[in-house]
This record gives structure tokens, sequence and C-alpha cells, in this order.
């Protein structure tokens, strides 16, 4: 069993809801990869190693919350890389990720026939826009789910609106069809002010 396996996500934050799945990552050594089940994480050192080196969130993430449940060695593999570099591609991704939520607005207004799956992408866009702006704006990165109401400049979509557009995104994601009014929070989503919330967030840093 030359592998390492560590439990992140709400798991690891106590966030847990009925809708929550348990996020696993594996990090193979030498194992094959097709022994773990296909929704698990898996990176190799490598990758990891890289994504530390360059500073990324997920390695961020990782640092921060992942816990390693189990490890063949003395010391896992993420506590002997340390702390990974300081997060430095913060605009690049915040400039992607509202390029994301504009496109799946887009969809949204045209009338889509996926709308459990682009009020998905709305969630996920919000979620990781507001993970990536705490790093300036918190003093340190969020990975909360409620991330976007923990900044200084307030979230244009009601949490009633947010957790619905999550459930959707757990919906699309896992098949597990859930009871939420879809056009409603459509309804919503398009008329948040989007725009002028991540400029405020670009302005506040």
């Amino acid at each position: 069993m030359n592998h390492e396996l560590y439990v992140f996500g709400s798991v690891a934050r106590g966030e847990v809801s009925p809708t929550s799945d348990i996020d696993i990552l594996v990090i193979p050594f030498t194992s094959d990869r097709s022994l773990f089940p296909a929704e698990w994480s898996i990176y190799s050192p490598e990758l990891v190693e890289d994504y530390f080196r360059k500073g990324r969130l997920f390695a961020w993430h990782l640092h921060l919350e992942a816990q390693c449940i189990f490890t063949p060695n003395k010391t896992s593999f993420l506590d002997a890389l340390g702390a990974p570099a300081p997060y430095s591609t913060m605009a690049q991704d915040i400039r992607e990720l509202e390029i994301l939520l504009r496109e799946a607005i887009e969809e949204i207004k045209s009338g889509t026939n996926s709308l459990v799956y682009e009020l998905g992408i709305v969630y996920t866009a919000v979620r990781d826009i507001a993970m990536s702006v705490s790093w300036a704006l918190l003093g340190a990165p969020s990975f909360s789910r409620r991330a976007p109401y923990e900044l200084p400049a307030p979230c244009p979509l009601s949490f009633m609106a947010y957790e619905n557009a999550m459930l959707a995104r757990h919906w699309s994601t896992r098949g597990v069809e859930i009871s939420i009014d879809l056009e409603r929070t459509a309804q919503e989503v398009v008329r948040a002010p989007w725009t002028q919330w991540v400029e405020s967030l670009r302005e506040a840093q």
C-alpha cells in the first residue's frame, strides 16, 4: 500500500450537509491508480509538489485543511512539503472565474435546457471568486462554501438563492435530484449585479 489518503473539503471543515460527499485525496507513489474509486481525487506526488512550488490555491487548500488518514511513512507527504509558496495567481484566477460566471448567466438568460447545470456553475464561480480574493481581504484564504458572505463586499445574492445554486451543483454532479425552485433562483441570479460585486472586491484589495 504505497500511497497516502487524505480527507479534505466540507468534512474536514465540519461543514457537512445532507448533500455533501466526502472528498478523498490519494497520492499514489507506486500504487496503481485503477485501484482507487473514480470519484476520489488522485494526484501524483510530482503534481502536488508542483502546485506547492507555484503557490496554487489548491495547494493552500490542502496545506490548511487536508487531514492524513493513511500513510506508510513516518511523516506524510504534505507535511514534508511544508507551506506552499505565496498565492500569486489571484488576479488571473478571478478574471477566468468572472468569465465563467458571465457565460453561465448568459446561458440562463437565453433559456438554457440545462438550468440545473448552469446554476451549479454560477455557485462554483461565485464560491471560487470569494475563495481566491479571501487571500487578500481576510488575511488567510477561506475555503468555506460560505466564503462569499465572509467578505467586506456583500454578496449580491441572497444566501437562500446561493444555497439553492449549491444544491443545483450537487444535483448536476452527483445525479441526485433535489427539490429546489430553479426558476426563482435563476431569476435572482440574473438580476444580481455581479460585475459591480467583482469590481468592489478588486477595489478592496
